[in-house]
């Protein structure tokens, strides 16, 4: 856990030691995998603990086995946060990756880094001619049954709604084209964030540095995350 004035001390190692690491005849493999933030992660809200959930875009495959498939849900938590103050400079904000869940009641756990990351594309939504043809839906079903009295949906209507939204979302994500290379590193389509990685002892941890008081990273991001080979699932 970070302390609030002490994450100038921690012994950050550029991502180019990690690929050197990685030839080294003594180190283990390391594999790499795409995925999606599939929640927003914001430093002005963030709490030490807070779970983010990160979907697989592609299969992770081990000794010509599939370790992680494409979909599954990896898991990885704030692991410090530092907001920008009169005596901190910068804003900071570090992430540990804990697990992959691959199936319910089968996990792997991982030690991992996140090398990349890119912006989400804009959605439709945000587009001024889409939402001018989409604002009034919900207001075109008019049956009395499905409908409320000012002609919106009623409640549990639009909780189902919402799960759908969400759901399709998450999948249209894991469709859209990749962002970033295998050889990626570094931030892309966010302003003034930078990367750093801390892993002088486990686990290793990805820390996010900005000169802004706030730091938000986008549900839909796109990561390329390196990790020390996983273990194949039985």
């Amino acid at each position: 856990m970070f302390r609030r004035s002490s994450w100038w001390a921690l012994p950050f190692v550029l991502l180019s030691s990690i690929s050197v690491c990685g030839q080294m005849d003594n180190a283990p493999p390391v594999s790499k995998v795409f995925a999606t933030l599939s929640n927003s992660v914001e430093l002005r809200t963030a709490v030490v603990g807070d779970e983010l959930a990160l979907i697989t875009l592609a299969d992770l495959i081990v000794d010509k086995q599939v370790a992680i498939p494409k979909g599954s849900r990896l898991v990885g938590r704030v692991a410090g946060v530092v907001p920008k103050g009169k005596n901190e400079p910068k804003s900071v904000l570090a992430i540990r990756i804990e697990k992959a869940i691959i199936a319910p009641g089968r996990e792997i756990e991982l030690q991992a880094i996140i090398a990349a990351i890119a912006a989400p594309p804009d959605p439709l939504d945000s587009d001024p001619t889409y939402a001018m043809l989409h604002s009034n839906e919900p207001k075109m079903i008019s049956s009395s049954r499905t409908t409320s009295s000012t002609g919106g949906l009623p409640a549990s209507s639009k909780a189902n709604s919402n799960a759908a939204v969400a759901t399709a979302e998450i999948k249209g994500r894991m469709d859209e084209p990749l962002l970033l290379t295998e050889e990626s590193q570094g931030v892309s389509g966010y302003e003034g964030i930078t990367m750093a990685w801390h892993l002088s002892m486990p686990p290793p941890l990805t820390v996010f540095v900005t000169k802004a008081k706030n730091l938000k990273l986008e549900a839909g991001t796109q990561m390329l995350l390196r990790m020390a080979q996983p273990r194949i699932a039985k």
